[in-house]
């Protein structure tokens, strides 16, 4: 193949996924929050009601996630992508239109399966297939637009809501997601770098006669299964994850509750979001400078440093900085997964072994906010679950730690 001067068109997908993070993942994951107050009023809810949409669309999520090995290895990632992100805003758009809790279920199982068609599990993919080098970076980057959309959109949102109301807001979200996103799966993503004449970042891999990778070295699923690390590593995920979207999407009512204005409230959770997406970047550099376990255990200490501050969150020093050290840690449960997986268990399967690993996260983004609520509901406070979140990572720490060593001495055997 010809090397072409200039930009590499591996670049272009990471603007795409940069792009669906900001507008699909950030919009649909990390803005609920914003909605919250308005919605459970009018509907006459409570909150863990409210936040079991999250399950839902999680659970959706999950499913595929589950499949992805075989949807991808039989189907176009750049066609599946483009149908998906075609119906998503479609979808979203009937959240708008919903008159009870039962129907924003109905429409989150949908919204939540297109996600899981578009988002991280083919994301990863074509990165992995993308870059033989530079992966940290790419995947910091493209990961970033989830951090970075929501600092951007947090306050537009916020004041939408006040200003024409949450309905008309969600109409207006899923128009923007339409005109933003359905170009980049359309006319940017391609499957392989083959498709464009081009070799990966870093240089040619082995090709067959379609010009696609061959295997690649690494395990197969089947392979992956029988490694004990991959048993302890999913739940690690799912803990993290949990505990990642509960402080995402509880920032706005918890600040609300601590007496802040809500437009206030929402530009607080902008910042959260705004520090994530530099931290996405940073930390796919430390990983490729750092390696995993280093990189790892930072992050997994940042979450339970963030939980502890906002535990802690007697007046707004707490709280600023709860929001500045929680970056690197939520920046680990995009970041730092599709990284593992790879480093873990090579590229032989990977979209069947990251589809599991994506699962078990999606599990942990259905069970973190509702839980989180729950424990609102039963005390008046989200302190509690702070603490309780800020424990479970501190435990994940020391895990992590033998599940490396477990990793490392395999590969030493093998």
């Amino acid at each position: 193949m010809e090397k072409k001067k200039g930009l590499h068109y591996g670049w272009l997908i990471v603007f795409s996924c940069f792009m669906i993070m900001s507008l699909f993942l950030c919009i649909v994951m990390n803005c609920p929050g914003l909605f919250l107050i308005s919605v459970t009023e009018e509907f006459g809810i409570s909150r863990s009601q409210y936040t079991l949409n999250t399950t839902v669309i999680s659970v959706a999520m999950m499913i595929i996630s589950m499949n992805a090995g075989k949807i991808f290895s039989k189907f176009s990632v750049k066609k599946v992508m483009m149908v998906s992100s075609i119906i998503l805003p479609i979808a979203y758009f009937f959240f708008s239109k919903a008159t009870n809790i039962y129907m924003f279920y109905a429409i989150s199982a949908v919204v939540g399966l297109c996600m899981g068609l578009c988002g991280m599990v083919p994301m990863s993919t074509l990165i992995t297939r993308w870059f033989n080098e530079k992966k940290g970076l790419a995947t910091g980057l493209a990961f970033t637009g989830s951090g970075l959309g929501g600092m951007i959109l947090q306050p537009i949102i916020g004041k939408l809501i006040v200003n024409v109301g949450w309905r008309s807001t969600y109409a207006i979200l899923a128009v923007l997601m339409f005109v933003l996103v359905v170009p980049c799966t359309t006319l940017i993503i391609r499957d392989w770098p083959s498709d464009k004449g081009l070799e990966p970042v870093g240089g040619a891999v082995k090709a067959d006669t379609s010009g696609a990778p061959v295997a690649s070295e690494g395990m197969t699923l089947a392979e992956a299964r029988k490694k004990p690390y991959f048993w302890i590593f999913l739940p690690l995920v799912t803990l993290s994850s949990a505990a990642a979207c509960s402080m995402v999407q509880n920032v706005s009512p918890y600040v609300t509750d601590l007496g802040f204005d809500p437009t206030v409230a929402a530009s607080l959770s902008a910042l959260s979001l705004g520090v994530l997406a530099g931290c996405k970047v940073l930390l796919g550099q430390i990983y490729d400078k750092k390696g995993s376990l280093f990189t790892n255990v930072m992050s997994l200490s940042c979450l339970v440093a963030a939980a502890a501050c906002y535990a802690s969150a007697v007046n707004t020093a707490f709280l600023y900085a709860g929001i500045i050290i929680s970056g690197l840690g939520i920046a680990y449960t995009t970041v730092g997964y599709p990284i593992n997986t790879q480093t873990m268990f090579g590229k032989k399967d990977y979209s069947a072994i990251y589809g599991n690993v994506a699962s078990f996260s999606s599990i942990g983004t259905a069970i973190g906010s509702p839980i989180t609520s729950m424990i609102y509901d039963a005390t008046g406070s989200y302190r509690m679950a702070w603490t309780m979140w800020a424990a479970v990572n501190f435990v994940a720490i020391f895990i992590f730690i033998a599940l490396n060593k477990m990793a490392a001495k395999d590969k030493e055997n093998n």
